[in-house]
């Protein structure tokens, strides 16, 4: 029987659903270990986390192709397809529900405490501060560790905040990387292996 499975498949395998942070430092990281640990400094303190999730996550990303037309050609050819851009995504599912989670859910909205009620109000225009500077999803592989980082971030999903009896609140995410500065020449996200 054929199959693409080998000796060294169960090295190279993304395992579990990992964990969603914004403004999170990893520059510095040296390693695997070393991003796990910052990860998981995160996740203990709050600080940048987002929130429990459920169901996983997925990133998608697809070029935005457009193939060069000139009469007489019926078919596109090597060369002839260019890039006119990226779009980019980081979904999910939080179980988290935070004024925070919602103020993001609802795209464009602000949050205002007084004493002890917290007010989620939206907005008819997005402000720059609406976009988060930058997210990532950390994931363990076999071997290390996979961080996959979105810059210039607004959720385009808006809020579809789904409740049940016997059941938790849940908030699905679908965050879409932009350009920080206008003419930027690569793609508003990176990929990153630490082993």
């Amino acid at each position: 029987m054929l199959t693409g499975m080998h000796s060294g498949t169960p090295e190279r395998l993304q395992l579990g659903a990992g964990v969603f942070l914004k403004d999170f430092d990893f520059d510095g990281a040296t390693g695997a270990a070393d991003l796990v640990a910052r990860a998981e400094e995160a996740v203990r303190t709050g600080r940048g986390l987002l929130g429990a999730t459920r169901g996983g996550g997925s990133f998608i990303c697809r070029p935005l192709l457009r193939s060069l037309e000139a009469d007489g050609v019926r078919t596109p050819f090597v060369g002839s397809t260019v890039i006119d851009g990226w779009d980019v995504r980081l979904t999910g599912t939080l179980l988290e529900i935070t004024p925070e989670n919602f103020a993001r859910a609802l795209v464009c909205a602000d949050v205002t405490a007084t004493g002890g009620v917290t007010v989620v109000q939206a907005r008819e225009a997005l402000t720059e501060a609406d976009y988060l500077p930058r997210i990532c999803w950390i994931g363990s592989t076999s071997r290390g560790a996979v961080l996959i980082e979105l810059t210039g971030v607004l959720n385009v999903k808006g809020a579809a905040f789904t409740f049940r009896d016997r059941g938790e609140g849940e908030l699905p995410f679908e965050f879409r990387a932009h350009a920080v500065e206008p003419g930027q020449d690569t793609a508003p996200f990176r990929i990153v292996f630490f082993s």
